[in-house]
């Protein structure tokens, strides 16, 4: 396995489809984002980690490495347990994944089971992975996704029975670009994803569906 980098990598090293770990240098009191990159062409990571970086985050991405999702996920589970063993606070801990990373986030959140750490899954919510693997999530979970995205359904199903979910939300947004929408760093995802890693409720998007996930009761007669 290659030796981790920190993530200050020329930028023609991150716009690569693959690119080497971040190792984490955090201190307690940092807030901190994993970044799990799309292996999709024409994302343009460095811009992304420059966006977060503004944002105030510490930011380290682990991107796929040619092994398997689940060691993928084990991998990145291993380090948000090296930040808590470091101090970091599990409120200070972000996993953001997009598109492809975002099913490495899902599972890795059911692997940490910590009902604090904060996690945005961001595209591509495929229900057939609970029968795939069998999981329940944990944490702070919010899911994003482009209503003309044919790659995602909703996230919802991927944190239903799991009791270690302490909050989540789902925002469906009309932004005309598809599953495109997570390749730039675009205020219409961006927003929301700092608002929630920050602990507060999220608060844009063409739709938005709420934390608890209970049918609308009927109307009265």
């Amino acid at each position: 396995m290659p030796s981790p980098l920190k993530h200050a990598l020329p930028r023609r090293a991150l716009a690569a489809a693959v690119f080497l770990a971040a190792s984490s240098t955090a201190v307690a009191g940092s807030p901190h984002l994993i970044y799990l990159p799309s292996t999709e062409a024409g994302v343009d990571h460095a811009a992304i980690v420059q966006a977060f970086e503004d944002q105030g985050f510490e930011v380290s991405t682990f991107a796929y490495a040619g092994e398997k999702r689940l060691a993928y996920a084990h991998r990145i589970a291993d380090e948000v347990r090296g930040l808590m063993a470091k101090g970091v606070a599990p409120e200070e801990i972000n996993v953001v994944g997009a598109g492809t990373g975002s099913k490495v986030a899902t599972l890795t959140s059911a692997l940490v089971g910590n009902g604090h750490v904060n996690y945005a899954l961001l595209g591509q919510c495929d229900p057939q992975m609970k029968a795939n693997y069998n999981f329940r999530m944990s944490g702070r979970v919010l899911g994003i996704h482009d209503a003309n995205d044919s790659t995602s359904l909703s996230c919802r199903s991927l944190w239903g029975d799991s009791p270690k979910v302490s909050e989540r939300q789902e925002l469906v947004l009309n932004s005309g670009h598809g599953a495109a929408l997570f390749h730039e760093p675009r205020k219409e995802w961006l927003q929301p994803v700092t608002e929630w890693a920050t602990g507060g409720e999220v608060s844009v998007g063409e739709t938005s569906i709420g934390r608890v996930d209970e049918p609308a009761p009927s109307p009265r007669k």
